[in-house]
């Protein structure tokens, strides 16, 4: 059962992703709003990867309508699939991408499990077909900057929930091979290269959360010696990462560099959300009561960051992308994802961290 606070930014966040679907003529979901130039167009990427959100959304608020709305995401995310089983970028413009099919692939999984419809599934296959075979021969996927990233290891998670889907081995198969890859990039004090956008840069802590979720899941999925090895390396990452003191804590620097060292004077508030998700799910098989505490705290700050007052209407139930709002990850705007994860943050904290 939810508290107040948590069923409050669910029920909040929730409102404005329903906005958010209503200013595309329920065509897909609005990348968010900037507030220099408002609503921005439909994102198939985050489209996909919000289903999930929607489905636990709708269930824990008993919310039939918003349960309603994934189905008409899903039904438009099939209508827009290429011929090649890929998906158009945002706006439905420019090169389809690897990642963002492959977190499409984990929202339709989750609405076939929800609705069982078969074509919801085929779709699904189909994506992941397109992801397999643009895997690279030493199992590294690239960003749509043409660089291999650890951060793909969410497209790892996407096929391996796809392979159980399916029954069909051929997907854990490609998952395993990603993942393998992404342990080669483990430093030994726990860092992990590539988890940035562009090579030679210092990842967002949004891609951080992406890179450390993926392992967990994706490590859980697989299982045997190497899901161990990628829970271990997630977990040993997101310890360090808890343990950064800066300015602006609870939250974290905005950037992280190799030896953990911040390169940012503000905050990515998606990284936070993320991070929480993180922790609180390794809290959670250690049994670590400070690391679930450390996840109340951001919450707490979280809570206090997302829009409560209309003094820009539109933006009501939204996080920002950054803290201050001019900082560098989404300035002055308010991007969808970070809402998304938000919500998920205050889900996930909602149930106790009992280790398991």
């Amino acid at each position: 059962m939810m508290d107040g606070t948590a069923q409050k930014i669910v029920a909040a966040g929730m409102t404005w992703i329903e906005r958010a679907h209503d200013v595309t003529g329920r065509r897909g979901i609005s990348a968010g709003y900037d507030l220099a130039t408002g609503w921005q167009p439909a994102y198939p990427e985050t489209s996909g990867y919000l289903l999930p959100t929607m489905l636990r959304a709708a269930r824990v608020l008993d919310r039939a309508p918003l349960a309603d709305r994934a189905v008409e995401v899903g039904r438009w995310l099939r209508e827009i699939q290429l011929p090649d089983g890929a998906f158009p970028n945002l706006g439905l413009e420019g090169q389809p991408a690897v990642f963002d099919a492959g977190q499409i692939v984990l929202g339709l999984v989750a609405l076939w499990r929800r609705t069982e419809d078969p074509a919801l599934l085929e779709s699904a296959a189909r994506a992941g077909r397109w992801v397999g075979d643009m895997q690279r021969a030493d199992g590294s996927w690239l960003s749509h900057l043409g660089f291999p990233n650890t951060y793909s290891s969410r497209v790892a998670w996407a096929l391996a929930e796809l392979s159980r889907a399916t029954g069909d081995p051929a997907y854990a198969r490609h998952a395993e091979r990603s993942l393998d890859w992404i342990l080669t990039r483990v430093r030994p004090d726990g860092w992990i290269d590539a988890m940035a956008f562009e090579e030679n840069r210092a990842p967002w802590t949004h891609t951080i959360g992406y890179a450390l979720r993926g392992l967990l899941r994706g490590g859980d999925l697989v299982g045997g010696d190497l899901g161990a090895r990628c829970v271990a390396a997630a977990s040993d990452c997101a310890l360090r990462l808890a343990d950064l003191r800066s300015p602006l804590h609870p939250l974290l620097p905005g950037e992280i560099g190799p030896g953990f060292e911040p390169y940012a004077d503000y905050a990515c508030l998606t990284g936070d959300a993320q991070m929480v998700v993180v922790w609180w799910d390794v809290a959670a098989r250690r049994g670590d009561r400070a690391l679930a505490q450390r996840c109340l705290e951001v919450m707490d700050r979280l809570a206090a960051l997302q829009v409560w007052q209309p003094l820009e209407p539109a933006a009501v139930g939204a996080l920002p992308g950054s803290w201050p709002q001019s900082g560098a990850f989404e300035p002055n705007a308010f991007p969808i994802w970070a809402t998304k994860f938000l919500v998920d943050a205050a889900l996930a904290t909602s149930r106790s961290p009992v280790a398991t």
